[in-house]
């Protein structure tokens, strides 16, 4: 059973400048008609936008920045990281990245990014129309990988523990922590059925088959790519608003000192996958646009045991 809180809107103020400061606070507040992470502190507390919909950039941005230096030694902030307001296709996404930036050849930026990092996750409320992750398994609220969840229910959140770390977060508000009633619990499972009816019924007209990965492996021949790589530009936007996608180019540098850069790559690129002698496997733009489908439903499943798509739409607004 998991251990779970209800906390009233009369306390969160209070917790908040007290993580404020341990942590860096990072979470969404709304800015030109979307929802954007930002570094936040005790003077812009109320721009919060906890438990809506999913920010624009993924949290990725954070732990595999755009472009960096990969032979200087990340040094140890002061405060840790705390990711507020994290819905379940961030937190889907980053077991993909974990598994790719881990296991014998761990990034050590990387991996010290993530261990400095605490996640107080939230439940998806209010999803946008391209939103669809019921439809590749997924579901509008976290069920792992949150330290603390939080699920709003009437003037406050039920506060859901998801790891020793999360439980240290709540050290110090007994008072504020009230054990959680039938009741509450009733009206979360009410509110995150209503926002999977939303997503479903956005969906509607669209049918999955129960086997994503079947239908894509089948389809390497199929016409389809040709016919709709004729509408991409190459801008690479479905990538870099990926989640997931963490493919990257190396560049040398040496003007006063050797540097090694490592940036963000979109295999929607013409230079994706061009050898040092200018062979590539995929000349022609279909067959780049079948990878990204082939990578996302096939490759992925078959070396992390999950899709590459979480369902969180950024890729259609992008495009």
């Amino acid at each position: 059973m998991a251990e779970r809180y209800y906390i009233g809107k009369e306390h969160w103020g209070a917790i908040l400048n007290t993580w404020l400061e341990k942590y860096t606070i990072i979470a969404p507040s709304s800015e030109q008609g979307g929802l954007y992470l930002h570094e936040i502190d005790s003077s812009n507390l109320n721009s919060l936008v906890i438990d809506q919909a999913r920010t624009v950039q993924p949290i990725k941005n954070y732990f595999l920045p755009p472009i960096e230096n990969v032979l200087k030694k990340l040094k140890n902030s002061k405060k840790p990281w705390l990711f507020l307001g994290v819905k379940a296709c961030d937190l889907s996404a980053l077991s993909i990245l974990d598994q790719a930036y881990g296991g014998d050849f761990a990034d050590p930026n990387y991996q010290l990014r993530r261990e400095k990092s605490l996640i107080v996750s939230a439940d998806c409320n209010e999803p946008f129309s391209t939103c669809f992750c019921s439809l590749v398994g997924g579901e509008p609220y976290p069920v792992r990988g949150f330290d603390l969840n939080l699920s709003r229910v009437w003037e406050g959140f039920v506060v859901e523990v998801g790891s020793l770390r999360g439980k240290g977060l709540l050290e110090g508000f007994d008072r504020a922590l009230k054990d959680v009633v039938k009741e509450e619990i009733e009206a979360v499972e009410k509110i995150r059925k209503s926002t999977k009816d939303k997503i479903i019924k956005n969906n509607k007209k669209f049918s999955f088959p129960d086997s994503i990965k079947n239908v894509i492996s089948a389809s390497w021949e199929s016409d389809a790519y040709k016919k709709y790589a004729e509408t991409c530009v190459e801008c690479g936007a479905c990538n870099h608003a990926c989640p997931t996608c963490h493919c990257y180019m190396l560049e040398d540098t040496s003007r006063k000192e050797f540097t090694k850069l490592r940036g963000w790559d979109s295999c929607q690129y013409t230079g994706y996958a061009v050898t040092a002698g200018g062979g590539t496997p995929r000349p022609q733009l279909y067959e780049r646009f079948r990878n990204r489908y082939f990578c996302k439903f096939k490759y992925l499943e078959e070396n992390y045991n999950q899709y590459g798509c979480t369902g969180c739409g950024r890729c259609i607004e992008a495009c």
